[in-house]
């Protein structure tokens, strides 16, 4: 009776086994709407802008319009980089975000403004701003991503590409072609709008948000955990090898957008390009990740370099081939391997938060934010290389041998299991406590499938196996004690057993 009374409350609450907290999908709503608003500043000033003449200087003010969406977004992660307690006073402060969504209204008054005037400084002002924002409230969205599990993430995942690429690249592409500018502006307030009001119910009593962040403050990344917290040592900041891997491939992504971009295109062939190259990336996402994959660090590794590297290097060796079609194979493959590594960035920096139990927001935060500058060296350097060189046949050649070698050596050089667990994965050093934590880690992954256990089940057996009473999971979780206790009883009914002790028996016998 007490179980049936538990699936009650759960679906009465809108929880399910799939782990879906109150809120979670306003939370989602809100970071989709916002995020498609400061995609649309760069985008619609891309289809605006060709050459021009800012200070004298007569450039390419497409290209400069990439590198000051590029240096937003860096400047947006650095900012959600600060201290969580710090992150934390911000987040619960209302009168913050009012000013913050007030500002992006007037942003996106003073874009069109800009668009009208032809005024191209305030253009890139605003382009700057609005990516910083983007990227600052993405970083803080994914708090919410504490209390949801794999399944709910990787689908949100492959939803938000979704949404963000067809408000951008389908909607207002179509608005851009042939309806009056007013239509656009209004349409992209009320992305605001919209997400404003999704982002007050993801912070109400009780949403999952608020309940994330008003939870004690997590301990920054790399500091040392209080005794009886955690199983071994964690490794802390990234090291310069995971720098260096991710910003190499962020340097090809800016270098591959912007040469091609820079040249005489139409806006339908870079829209094609990020509509095709958004589905291809979903669908290889849907064939090659299975939900156990993102909750195993090594697996998503084997993707990228299975997956992401082949792409983007037979991207770059078609643009010799490609010139006569506008490039237009080589910007498929580019953002179908920019879409796909940033889908994998997403679910390793999941994997990596909740295995070191550290905030999402500064996971999320610092992957993207070596990522974006990256980007921005790369659309520095493929500026250059087109203000400076002969974009012929022989030079796209020995630019795509260039990144063949590069990617080559950044990702064979650390294409290793070792790797994926300590470096790439932020994962327990191998000392005796780290070695207990992953072999039950894995026991519990391999319990869970082998015994037919929910998504919820499974992350409910890793708590249980790490000492967690029922009493602290369902505060983790924000369920109640009675469902928390309901899906215990079902775990015990799958796997055989009838305890705790048990329970933990079998795991060692795996």
């Amino acid at each position: 009776m007490e179980a049936l009374l538990g699936k009650a409350e759960e679906r009465k609450s809108g929880k399910s086994s799939a782990s879906r907290p109150k809120g979670y999908w306003a939370a989602f709503g809100a970071c989709v709407l916002l995020v498609s608003s400061a995609q649309l500043l760069h985008e619609s000033a891309s289809w605006s802008l060709d050459y021009g003449t800012v200070l004298g200087t007569f450039i390419n003010l497409r290209a400069q319009s990439c590198n000051a969406h590029a240096v937003g977004l860096i400047l947006g992660y650095a900012l959600a980089q600060m201290r969580p307690d710090r992150l934390r006073a911000i987040a619960l402060n209302d009168r913050f975000w009012v000013f913050f969504f007030a500002l992006q209204t007037a942003n996106v008054m003073a874009f069109y403004w800009s668009v009208g005037t032809s005024n191209v400084m305030t253009m890139i002002i605003v382009q700057v701003a609005g990516a910083a924002s983007g990227a600052f409230f993405f970083a803080l969205s994914c708090q919410a991503t504490a209390g949801v599990g794999a399944r709910v993430f990787l689908a949100t995942v492959v939803a938000l590409v979704a949404l963000t690429t067809l408000t951008v690249q389908g909607l207002f592409s179509i608005l851009e072609a042939g309806a009056p500018a007013l239509a656009s502006e209004i349409l992209h307030m009320a992305l605001v709008a919209g997400s404003a009001a999704c982002f007050v119910r993801a912070m109400g009593a009780g949403a999952c948000l608020r309940v994330q962040f008003e939870r004690e403050p997590y301990a920054p990344m790399g500091a040392p955990r209080r005794r009886g917290e955690s199983q071994g040592r964690y490794r802390g900041a990234p090291s310069f090898a995971l720098f260096l891997i991710i910003g190499a491939y962020g340097a090809v992504f800016g270098f591959l957008h912007v040469v091609p971009l820079a040249l005489s295109l139409d806006v339908s062939s870079r829209v094609t390009a990020f509509l095709f190259g958004a589905v291809a990336a979903l669908g290889l996402f849907s064939a090659t990740l299975r939900q156990s994959d993102g909750t195993d660090v090594v697996r998503l590794w084997n993707r990228f370099y299975q997956y992401v590297f082949p792409i983007v290097t037979v991207a770059a060796l078609l643009g010799s081939l490609t010139m006569d079609t506008e490039f237009l194979p080589l910007l498929i493959l580019q953002a179908c391997a920019l879409y796909y590594f940033d889908v994998l960035l997403a679910v390793a920096s999941y994997t990596i938060a909740r295995v070191i139990k550290a905030s999402p927001t500064q996971v999320f935060a610092r992957a993207f934010l070596v990522k974006s500058a990256g980007f921005f060296l790369g659309c520095l350097v493929g500026f250059g290389v087109h203000e400076s060189v002969v974009l012929d046949e022989t030079a796209f050649s020995v630019i795509g041998a260039a990144i063949f070698v590069i990617l080559s050596l950044v990702t064979f050089h650390t294409n290793s299991e070792k790797f994926a667990k300590t470096v790439w994965g932020l994962l327990p050093h191998e000392d005796a406590h780290g070695k207990l934590a992953s072999r039950r880690a894995e026991c519990c992954r391999r319990l869970a499938r082998s015994s037919g256990l929910t998504d919820r089940e499974a992350e409910i057996l890793e708590y249980l196996v790490a000492g967690k009473r029922p009493k602290e999971i369902s505060e983790m979780l924000v369920v109640s004690i009675t469902t928390v206790r309901s899906h215990v009883r079902a775990i015990y009914a799958k796997t055989g057993v009838h305890s705790h002790g048990e329970l933990m028996h079998l795991l060692d016998e795996k």
